[in-house]
């Protein structure tokens, strides 16, 4: 009994005495357990930092900066920094990481099972095996499964570009800016580069070729197209990609614009003309102005051509030919013409209450002043036309034309 005693006495005297000669030994001994590790302490001598067993064995060498508690990056290691780079060691102290890197951010931060890391200004990725999946050659690398795919998108030198989730660079960082999948009316991303944009699929590969000033989104004009510039002039490309319109046109307008919902108006070399939802040109742009369907009179488009007038239907047909003039826009006062000859005309009344425009060979056309309907009177000032039509033209024969 008195053997057993001496022998507790002597392993408690030998344990105060060492424990006493470690601390003598570090400035710091913090607790085991302290730093997420049950068998660890962390110790410090002259502000580096290191790890010792519950035997004071040195299990981790005095020559960090700092060392992190285990698990607090998302993952079974501590985090240590050393000469102000960070890497990380494993529970058994030894080196899993070499401290190489400016900073590592925690695992799966990015939305993918692997941590960001910084080095020399430049970001890559690490995976929990400590491997570099990821070179660190990227000025940025934003989150995976944030621009419409499961990618991330890269930032090399101010241009874009896309890796995979195994870290494949899918598209080269070439472009000026990147958009996101799906956000344009059809599944696929505007890129832009030099100024110039075209599409890709979702396959990284280039499905539109980079060489138009700007792309609309689909069914900004129709569901099935997007209109592209090029040079300042427009055109269209279908869902595949393919130009079924090349850019000819300094403006397309909407479908339905003029009242016709199968017609776009189109303008080339400042003459005006429709092109249908095939892309056939059902009116060529010959006309200095075309106006709008008029649903009251026929459902034909007023058109112009050097001065002349003519009328076309929801097919293109000419009806009526571009040969005759309005006079509508040259109106002056019908008591003009009378001074002192009299103040009426047959049974019209007083001749202050209508305005005449210019005679165009023995007819001019005449208003009224108070409904703005249209007549016309021949050269003897008599009425040859009543006074309630819409639209009066005549053409170069004399023919009078009239639209109520």
């Amino acid at each position: 009994m008195k053997v057993t005693q001496a022998i507790f006495l002597f392993f408690s005297i030998s344990v105060l005495t060492s424990y006493a000669q470690e601390e003598s030994k570090y400035d710091y001994i913090a607790s085991f357990g302290e730093h997420g590790h049950s068998g660890f302490a962390v110790v410090r001598k002259q502000e580096q930092y290191g790890m010792i067993d519950r035997q004071g064995k040195e299990v981790l060498p005095l020559v960090y900066e700092k060392i992190f508690s285990f698990g607090e990056s998302s993952t079974n290691w501590a985090k240590v920094r050393q000469s102000g780079r960070y890497g990380f060691v494993d529970r058994d102290g030894k080196v899993a990481i070499k401290p190489i890197y400016d900073r590592i951010y925690s695992f799966g931060e990015k939305n993918v099972n692997w941590a960001l890391v910084l080095k020399n200004g430049q970001y890559g990725f690490i995976n929990r095996s400590g491997e570099e999946v990821v070179p660190t050659a990227y000025s940025n690398i934003y989150s995976f499964s944030t621009n419409g795919s499961t990618w991330a998108k890269i930032e090399k030198a101010g241009q874009y570009g896309f890796i995979d989730r195994n870290g494949k660079e899918i598209v080269p960082p070439v472009y000026q800016r990147i958009g996101s999948f799906g956000s344009i009316g059809t599944d696929w991303a505007k890129v832009e580069k030099s100024g110039l944009v075209g599409f890709l699929d979702r396959s990284g590969k280039l499905i539109v070729p980079v060489q138009y000033t700007s792309i609309s989104s689909f069914g900004t004009i129709t569901s099935r197209w997007s209109r592209v510039e090029k040079n300042g002039l427009y055109g269209f490309i279908d869902r595949s990609g393919k130009e079924v319109i090349a850019p000819q046109y300094e403006r397309i307008y909407s479908f339905g614009n003029k009242g016709a919902s199968h017609l776009a108006l189109v303008r080339k070399s400042g003459l005006f003309g429709f092109i249908d939802k095939q892309g056939n040109e059902v009116v060529p742009p010959i006309y200095d102005r075309i106006s709008s369907f008029d649903r009251q009179n026929s459902n034909w488009s007023l058109v112009e051509k050097n001065g002349k007038f003519g009328f076309i239907d929801k097919a293109g047909k000419v009806i009526v030919p571009v040969e005759l003039d309005d006079l509508s826009k040259s109106f002056h006062e019908l008591s003009d013409h009378f001074n002192s000859k009299g103040t009426h005309i047959g049974n019209l009344g007083s001749v202050k209450k209508y305005w005449i425009s210019d005679f165009t060979g023995n007819y001019a056309i005449i208003k009224s002043k108070k409904t703005w309907k249209l007549g016309v009177l021949s050269s003897d000032f008599e009425v040859v036309v009543p006074l309630d039509h819409k639209k009066i033209m005549l053409d170069s024969r004399g023919n009078i034309h009239v639209w109520k």
